[in-house]
């Protein structure tokens, strides 16, 4: 069976376009807080999420769980511990989001995958 990456289970499940993965993600995964106020983050700093929105690059190409939460630890490792406005205040993405939303996009594909075998 061929491995399918994250990026084409979510934009399958979700009925996007390609093009529309990283803001998907990133909507979905951010805290609300973020969300709220991300222009104002945005306008102060437009490079803030850089490290978030090259994560979701990273997750795009995962082709398991096993590999999301790899990425996730990497990026909580490097980019959150330590860091008062990601870490304490969760100026992020959450980690358990990412995995969620991963799972049950792959839980999904291999449903929908295993009834058109036949």
């Amino acid at each position: 069976m061929e491995s399918v990456t994250l990026k084409k289970a979510i934009t399958k499940k979700y009925k996007l376009e390609e093009s529309e993965f990283e803001y998907f993600v990133l909507n979905k995964t951010l805290y609300f807080r973020v969300r709220l106020f991300r222009p104002i983050i945005r306008f102060f700093n437009s490079q803030f999420l850089f490290n978030e929105k090259r994560l979701i690059e990273q997750l795009a190409n995962t082709t398991s769980l096993r590999e999301v939460h790899e990425e996730i630890d990497f990026y909580q490792h490097k980019f959150v511990t330590g860091f008062l406005l990601k870490e304490a205040l969760r100026i992020r993405i959450s980690g358990m989001k990412v995995i969620r939303l991963a799972r049950d996009a792959f839980i999904e594909l291999e449903m929908t995958g295993s009834s058109t075998k036949g």
